[in-house]
């Protein structure tokens, strides 16, 4: 994770100069991260509400129900607040580039990708402390599972890298590449990363109902659990089709 780590850094650090324009992008991705967080919160509620661990009064009922609809409501008008902010914060950022315009489409393609990752990156951290903070042992499961995961991202940006440089070496040569080539080499490298992600999943999934089943863990954790573990598997899945159209962005804004 360190090499791609860095990688996104100096992306950042490239694309957005200043310090102004940098703390804003980062605050961005906080902002995303927090939404997470309160997204995985509230499926505690939902939890507590359909899994009580005691009977509830009606009225305390509908008290929880409205909150939950709520702050679902808000945190999706949060969330399309952010991304209208967030082009507000590329269009200043991009738009007086003295690049060509084709350059310059690409490095709005970068960033784009850029944030999405930084946001990715954001939630797998919250949801693997998450999955910690309930149970250290599956906590430790997914430690190892995201260890592997990350080092088979680090070797496909690599190659990817590889990939796309020849595509565009080749493009810059006035040779015919098709649209088929380059799209099934970005397309496939991302696949073969979910292909191996989705049964790391299941073997959490295993896990998680191995230690329901034993009393290891209270139900309506579990269920927290299971969230946690769809949103994990989604950040997985959207990384790694991301970081392939990110090195290819990447590529193509040089």
């Amino acid at each position: 994770m360190r090499k791609i780590a860095i990688e996104l850094w100096s992306s950042a650090k490239d694309l957005f100069p200043t310090y102004r324009d940098l703390r804003m992008v980062l605050g961005l991705v906080a902002l995303a991260t927090i939404v997470s967080i309160s997204e995985l919160l509230l499926a505690r509620l939902f939890s507590s509400l359909i899994l009580p661990s005691e009977p509830r009064e009606t009225s305390e009922i509908i008290v929880l129900s409205a909150v939950f609809l709520g702050v679902f409501a808000l945190l999706r008008l949060v969330n399309f607040g952010r991304e209208y902010y967030r082009l507000n914060v590329f269009e200043k950022a991009l738009t007086d580039d003295d690049t060509n315009r084709f350059s310059n489409s690409w490095r709005w393609a970068t960033a784009m990708e850029l944030t999405s990752l930084l946001t990715m990156i954001g939630r797998f951290v919250f949801i693997s402390a998450l999955l910690f903070y309930f149970s250290v042992p599956f906590g430790i499961c997914n430690l190892v599972l995201s260890f592997i995961l990350f080092q088979i991202f680090q070797v496909q940006m690599k190659r990817q890298y590889v990939e796309q440089r020849k595509l565009r070496k080749l493009q810059l040569q006035k040779q015919t590449v098709t649209n088929a080539e380059k799209v099934r080499t970005r397309i496939l490298a991302g696949e073969w990363i979910s292909l191996f992600s989705a049964f790391g999943m299941l073997l959490l999934f295993g896990t998680l109902i191995l230690f329901s089943a034993r009393d290891y863990i209270d139900p309506t954790i579990a269920f927290t659990l299971f969230i946690a573990l769809r949103m994990l598997g989604q950040v997985y899945s959207g990384f790694s089709s991301g970081l392939m159209r990110y090195v290819r962005a990447r590529v193509y804004s040089e």
